[in-house]
């Protein structure tokens, strides 16, 4: 693939926390292709000149885990990335660790050799400095010869005092990309009601919005431009004035088409019941591989009445950018639960869709992700808390207490599949989020935000610190700054000897710094949403 340009590898590869670059999102009927460097540094043999124990040896800068770091005592030191066969390195990037900016790298000389005895100089930096704790800096250089080995030579500390040094990763890159492409389709429909709920709130991202048409049969046309091949879809229920369902959609035909005369069934639904307001619910397709301009959403019939209405619709295609995050997914079934199995039948690539959309949920692009996790197993067994999920990049755990579920299945008025969705988005959420504001309320926001908290169902009163955070972040998010759940989820504090209040002040600041008014204001604003 042509060399990318430097300003733009640089865009790209630097993005992350501490990076002020962004990646432009698609306008109606616009399409925004993303080039992104591959990180050649994986599954290599990495050397050093010294480390400190398993925990934070040589191998945690090259772990795809940010949360990790490699650390030595000694400095000038030096660091050997060893590559299978021999890589064209022309750009890298260099992340500081979680503490003590003293032991950042200040200086260092990169260097390439095809034996490990004979080296060539590629690139050097001095009186460097890193802005914030996990911030990543980007360096490239001219270099167009192949590499078996790279090595990062004379690194000092920030005091050049001999003492220690430490860094959280580093990832190489060349001419290797993996492009991607975001479109937003063009929407028409039987019918809407103009000028408030209108097809074209169907693609623009918001749960609050909606499309409606005062007919109980309708259909809705998506034209991305170009044929694109999906893996599945999802579809938002909308908000009513009572809350009921009856406008929902209860049964449709999703047809693919390249010439909008011969239309090819995808997949049928009938009898679907959205138990929530602005709940997602995502479908498979397992066996798709034709690529088509058109898709339709035909004969979308609703549960009674005469309205038909619906939040977003979402194509999930086999190169958006979020295909980026592919983890493997095992599970196992300890407990030998089967309603497990009948709840989500095809459970690896409905985790994995999960998966994608919580990285979407908080991140702007798949390269600001702290971590880029290879596989997450599930296991269903007896006893423990509701769920939870631990583990590093190699392997991150999430464990369900099927006892729990067994009484979630026995109460005829609660959906085990929901259940499990809900606890999904919010175990997930954990693996992949990296702030520290306040990691529960963070990862349950994403479960107000996808529809599996009854986000209408929470009481006035109490204060935003102790009372409904997790929603009121979510109202945040959808009504007053889009993207508030990204910011927050970058906000990160070394506690390290401050006090309670200290660090409850560092809290209540984020509210203002990110969206220009007051928590106490915001929180104002959200009780008095709350009012029926």
């Amino acid at each position: 693939m042509k060399k990318l340009a430097t300003l733009l590898l640089a865009a790209i590869i630097g993005l992350g926390f501490g990076s002020d670059a962004a990646i432009p999102t698609a306008a109606a009927a616009e399409s925004v292709t993303t080039i992104l460097p591959i990180n050649l540094a994986k599954d290599g043999t990495v050397t050093a000149s010294g480390e400190y124990g398993e925990h934070q040896s040589r191998l945690k800068a090259f772990d795809q885990f940010v949360f990790s770091k490699w650390l030595t005592f000694s400095t000038p030191a030096w660091l050997q990335y060893e590559f299978a066969s021999a890589k064209v390195v022309n750009a890298y990037s260099i992340t500081s660790a979680e503490d003590a900016p003293d032991r950042d790298p200040k200086s260092w000389v990169v260097k390439g050799s095809n034996d490990g005895i004979t080296w060539t100089p590629l690139d050097t930096r001095t009186n460097q400095s890193f802005a914030k704790r996990h911030h990543t800096n980007t360096y490239s250089f001219a270099n167009s010869t192949p590499y078996k080995y790279i090595k990062f030579d004379q690194f000092v500390n920030q005091y050049e005092n001999y003492g220690l040094l430490q860094l959280a990763e580093i990832k190489l890159f060349g001419d290797e990309s993996e492009t991607y492409k975001t479109i937003k389709p063009t929407v028409t429909a039987s019918g809407d009601n103009a000028p408030t709920d209108v097809k074209a709130n169907l693609v623009d991202g918001n749960s609050m919005t909606k499309w409606l048409t005062y007919n109980n049969t309708a259909w809705l046309q998506f034209d991305f431009g170009e044929a694109v091949t999906i893996d599945g879809y999802a579809l938002t229920s909308a908000k009513t004035t009572n809350n009921s369902p009856d406008a929902d959609p209860k049964s449709w035909v999703l047809q693919g088409s390249n010439d909008q005369i011969n239309w090819t069934v995808l997949d049928t639904k009938s009898d679907e019941n959205f138990r929530l307001r602005h709940q997602r619910k995502h479908y498979l397709l397992d066996n798709n591989t034709t690529a088509y301009r058109y898709y339709k959403l035909n004969n979308i019939q609703n549960h009674s009445g005469w309205t038909i209405q619906l939040s977003e619709v979402e194509f999930s295609r086999t190169n958006d950018l979020w295909h980026a995050v592919n983890p493997a997914i095992e599970i196992q079934n300890l407990a030998g639960f089967a309603p497990f199995e009948q709840a989500l039948p095809n459970a690896e690539q409905e985790i994995l869709a999960i998966t994608r959309k919580v990285n979407e949920l908080l991140y702007l692009n798949p390269a600001d992700a702290p971590i880029e996790v290879k596989k997450i197993l599930v296991k269903i067994e007896s006893g423990g808390p509701v769920a939870s999920m631990g583990g590093d990049s190699e392997l991150k755990t999430l464990t369900f207490n099927s006892d729990h579920l067994a009484g979630v299945a026995a109460n005829p008025n609660q959906s085990l599949r929901d259940e499990i969705i809900g606890i999904l988005y919010h175990e997930i959420g954990h693996a992949y989020q990296y702030g520290n504001f306040d990691v529960e309320a963070l990862t349950d926001s994403l479960r107000y935000s996808a529809g599996y908290h009854d986000r209408y169902g929470v009481a006035q009163g109490g204060s935003w610190h102790n009372y409904g955070t997790a929603n009121f972040i979510r109202w945040i998010d959808d009504t007053k700054h889009r993207g508030f759940i990204r910011k927050l989820n970058e906000a990160s504090l070394d506690t390290y000897g401050l006090t309670e209040a200290q660090i409850f002040a560092w809290k209540e600041s984020q509210f203002q710094l990110i969206t220009g008014v007051p928590v106490g204001t915001l929180w104002s604003q959200y009780q008095q949403s709350l009012v029926p």
